[in-house]
Parts: structure tokens; C-alpha cells; sequence
């Protein structure tokens, strides 16, 4: 499935295990080197949705990663935005969390929360402006 990204010439698709190095580069974790078996076994998860943002000339622009869960206490499906980059306009940002908010509800999410570090404001900005409100989410770092 690959879709246009509204008033932009940036192509939403599926993330693929070749598309690691670019991802790399865009998530800016060089220093991780687990990473890229970390990627490849989130691509292949059924439980992960990660797209990307291609430019027309393949070059790999933005990425977005759901998470789902199945949840007790809520009695359905449960996703989770658990990371949204781009290297271009904020437009794609944008364009990029409307896609993952349509590939929840198509899944049966009636939430979808976000995990945004507190040094991310453009993605924190790009949630406030589409409604999204602080929650309770409450979050401990275990390393």
C-alpha cells in the first residue's frame, strides 16, 4: 500500500529491512548498534506498524511507528504512537499522524497515545494543533 500524502509530493508506504541505513540516519542513533536487528524485528511484528515518507526520488523523508496491544481493562485494542520523525516541513509530520490515527482506527482503536520526549517539540506542537491533550500517562525509565 502506498499513499500520497496530501499536499505534498511524499509517498507513504510500508517500512521495509532495507530501508534501515536511511532510518538510521533520520532517528539519529548511531551510537546504538542493536539497532538494526531491533528495526528488522519491529518491520516484521504484526504488532508494529512503521511507514515511512518517500520522496519521489527514494529518498526517505519522515517515518512513523504504532504500536498495538490488546487491553483488558479497556476491552479492545490499545495503540500507541511510539515515534514519528521527518527531515523536511512539519506539513509531513503532520500528514504522517493522520495516516497512523487512520491505520488505528482501521485496526479498532478508539485512542491512539503518544510518547513524545520532552525534548520533541515539533512532534508535541503537531499533536496539540490536531486536539491531542496531556493524559495520564505516566512514564519510568528502566535502564
Amino acid at each position: 500500500m502506498t499513499r500520497l500524502l496530501p499536499g505534498t509530493a511524499v509517498r507513504v508506504r510500508r517500512g521495509r529491512r532495507r530501508d534501515f541505513a536511511q532510518v538510521r540516519s533520520l532517528v539519529d542513533a548511531a551510537a546504538r548498534a542493536h539497532l538494526e536487528r531491533v528495526f528488522r524485528r519491529i518491520v516484521a511484528d504484526l504488532g508494529t506498524d512503521v511507514y515511512v515518507a518517500e520522496s519521489g526520488d527514494g529518498e526517505i523523508v519522515g517515518l512513523i511507528a504504532v504500536t498495538y496491544a490488546r487491553s483488558l481493562v479497556r476491552g479492545g485494542i490499545s495503540a500507541m504512537l511510539d515515534g514519528a520523525r521527518t527531515r523536511r516541513e512539519r506539513d509531513i509530520l503532520d500528514g504522517l499522524v493522520a495516516f497512523a490515527e487512520e491505520r488505528a482506527r482501521k485496526r479498532g482503536c478508539d485512542r491512539l497515545t503518544a510518547w513524545v520526549a520532552p525534548d520533541d517539540a515539533d512532534l508535541r506542537a503537531t499533536l496539540v494543533a490536531r486536539g491531542y491533550r496531556a493524559g495520564d500517562l505516566l512514564v519510568a525509565e528502566l535502564a
